[in-house]
């Protein structure tokens, strides 16, 4: 396969063209400025906050090498929030009409996360974005495990990855490249590339120092020794053309490269001497290489929509263009606890801590003396005059510099005043106050934190496009997806629809700990007001909002649809009671209509009597209405035959009138003659 790249021919198994050597050097440069930082503050987390120099310097001057880290818990702090609030990602179809989740895609989404393990690798990544700033995880189909594809979501190490050097957006939203750099076991290369060699697979042109020896030549920089190699995955932009025009074979406006553009048009113009009117665009489509000394492979991304390396940034410095974590804030006040703890403890040690001062001849034993002095019930005998003369003193104790303490509570509450974390998000507040109270200055302590999670939630909607194209382009059709229906959940095939657009909306995950704990609290609290309006199984959806085990509230379910014995007794006694309830009404009404029907008698002749009045003035009425018909109808006949005779009479005088015209016309030319 090959395809240009800025006017560079890139084919498998031939050289890295010089273009990629290029943009990975300054790239490479940038990346390397943030790793040392990043590298430090990894160390700061996992207790190592001493240089070497600095404990080497301690060591040699006998002090103790103390660290208390305050700055690991905070850590732990924030990305516990982030485990125990997770959202979820929801497609909604771009189409008119109502605004409703597509239930299968939304579930398929939920399903690839929860094949590939996606949550345990976000959480891991969001932990290197807080420390370092940036976390980076690779979504992508595993296609080497069986036929059928299967979803993989890992966390990458961050100082794997190289990005373009001028991307300054959030989560490197502007990036045109992105790169991954491993150091892979020689085996493993060659399982992953068969057919190259040891000096093919390893990159060692990522180990030059500047662009000048990359143009000296594209022979091997050198073969490695240690049984790794270093393999190069490069995932970039190009900008592409193509023609949209009516196919002339179909009728139908299609997609052309330039070059089935150019070709079909020549075509046209030798058989009917004309030329397809097309329109030229340009648009954005992702490619991916694996390089070693050589190419190891090339084609499209894995995704055209997003990179399947997605990143996450935290803080932007915008004047080095690099990203950075909480640590950064929290290391000085660290280092000054950590020091002035070991200068006090230095001080503790290098001063004495009690014991006395005595002259020779202060004790008529010395020996005895030394050996009885700490002991309460010994005397220890003096000598003559000691005591008078003041020959024994005590060791003056060692005092701290004034202000010294106070210099070192002040460190250590800064490290958790720069980060912006309360005690309250770590739980270590001891003040006597209501738990609502407690509650509401947790929130407003995350504010502080927001823009880490507005990264993630960025991250999540980027993610959730890869996973888009995954299920709509890659996924077989008829896979069996898990989704949680409106009832339970359910195994459901899979249906592509490539051809829709959708809106990847981010939203709490119900299944969240601490998101179903605050819903269930509104909830609970609102039960007492609205539950006798609301039917039982609209309470039993709202299980699923509490802190029930999701095995409890799936058995509750059940037992709800079930028959219950109890409750199909108590409805066959309610409906024969209803049933006596219902002969009773009828009997009183029976006896009622008899009563009526009793006491109706008497005037029954005179309603017959009534009755026969206006039957026989209905039938008066009857036959004065029919003779006044069929007079009516001797009226019509008699005026048409007054219209024929009429008529009769009109046209035997236009016959007398034409004979006397006749007449007088021959007596006319008569004369004439």
């Amino acid at each position: 396969m090959a395809d240009g790249v800025a006017g560079e021919t890139i084919r498998k198994g031939e050289a890295v063209p010089l273009r990629f050597r290029q943009w990975y050097i300054p790239d490479r440069d940038k990346a390397q400025a943030w790793r040392e930082e990043a590298k430090e503050d990894f160390d700061f987390v996992a207790s190592r906050q001493y240089s070497e120099d600095e404990e080497k310097t301690l060591i040699k001057r006998k002090r103790p090498v103390v660290v208390f880290n305050r700055i690991g818990p905070i850590i732990d702090a924030i990305t516990g929030y982030e485990i125990g609030n997770r959202r979820e990602v929801r497609y909604i179809p771009r189409e008119m009409g109502d605004v409703k989740p597509n239930e299968l895609l939304t579930g398929a989404g939920q399903w690839f996360r929860d094949e590939g393990y996606g949550s345990y690798a976000d959480s891991a990544m969001f932990a290197s974005a807080v420390i370092c700033g940036m976390g980076w995880t690779e979504t992508r189909l595993n296609l080497s495990d069986g036929p059928n594809p299967k979803p993989v979501i890992e966390e990458i190490d961050p100082f794997e990855m190289v990005w373009d050097r001028d991307a300054r957006q959030r989560n490197l939203k502007d990036a045109r490249r992105v790169w991954r750099v491993r150091r892979l076991p020689t085996a493993e290369a060659k399982a992953m590339f068969p057919g190259f060699d040891k000096n093919e697979l390893h990159a060692g042109w990522t180990e030059v120092n500047s662009e000048a020896d990359l143009k000296r030549a594209h022979e091997p920089t050198g073969e490695p020794d240690d049984g790794y190699v270093t393999i190069v995955q490069c995932q970039w932009i190009e900008k592409e053309e193509y023609y949209l025009a009516e196919d002339p074979t179909t009728g139908q406006e299609a997609e052309f490269t330039p070059e089935e553009y150019s070709q079909a048009n020549k075509r046209l113009k030798m058989l009917i001497g004309m030329e397809m009117q097309g329109v030229k665009f340009k648009r954005k489509v992702r490619k991916q290489a694996f390089f070693g000394e050589v190419v190891l492979s090339y084609g499209p991304a894995p995704c055209n929509d997003e990179f399947s390396l997605q990143c996450v940034t935290a803080k932007f410095d915008r004047n080095k263009g690099t990203w950075y974590g909480v640590v950064r804030a929290m290391k000085d006040p660290q280092r000054w606890a950590n020091k002035w703890l070991a200068q006090m403890m230095h001080i503790m040690n290098s001063n004495a801590k009690g014991g006395i001062m005595a002259e020779k001849g202060a004790f008529a034993d010395p020996r005895t003396a030394q050996r009885e002095w700490s002991q309460p019930d010994s005397v220890t005998i003096m000598a003559d005059g000691a005591i008078s003369g003041q020959k024994v003193k005590e060791k003056p104790q060692g005092q701290f510099p004034i202000g010294f303490q106070q210099l070192t509570e002040f460190a250590i509450s800064s490290i958790r005043d720069v980060s912006g974390v309360s005690v309250e998000l770590l739980g270590m507040r001891e003040a006597d106050q209501a738990a609502s109270l407690e509650m509401q200055r947790r929130q407003a302590g995350m504010t502080i934190l927001q823009p880490l999670f507005d990264g993630l939630k960025l991250y999540r909607e980027m993610q959730g496009r890869v996973v888009l194209y995954y299920l709509q382009n890659d996924i077989p059709d008829g896979t069996l997806i898990r989704i949680s229906g409106k009832d339970q959940e359910q195994y459901v095939p899979l249906m592509k629809e490539a051809d829709k657009a959708f809106d990847i909306i981010v939203d709490d995950a119900p299944e969240s700990p601490n998101q179903k704990e605050q819903i269930w609290d509104i909830v609970s609290s609102m039960l007492p007001l609205v539950g006798k309006v609301i039917p039982p199984e609209y309470i039993l959806k709202a299980l699923k909002y509490s802190p029930l085990p999701s095995s409890v509230v799936s058995e509750l379910e059940e037992m709800a649809k079930a028959p219950n014995p109890e409750a199909q007794q108590a409805a066959a006694a309610r409906a024969q009671m209803a049933a006596a309830e219902i002969d009773k009404t009828k009997s009183e009404a029976v006896l009622n209509k008899a009563k009526a029907m009793s006491e109706g008698a008497k005037g029954e002749t005179e309603q017959i009597k009534a009755q026969a009045e206006r039957e026989s003035a209905e039938m008066e009425m009857q036959v004065s209405r029919q003779e006044f018909v069929q007079s009516m109808q001797q009226m019509a006949m008699e005026r048409e035959r007054d219209r024929e005779k009429h008529a009769a009479d009109m046209q035997k005088i236009a016959a007398q009138v034409e004979a006397m015209n006749a007449k007088a016309t021959a007596q006319r030319q008569a004369v004439r003659q």
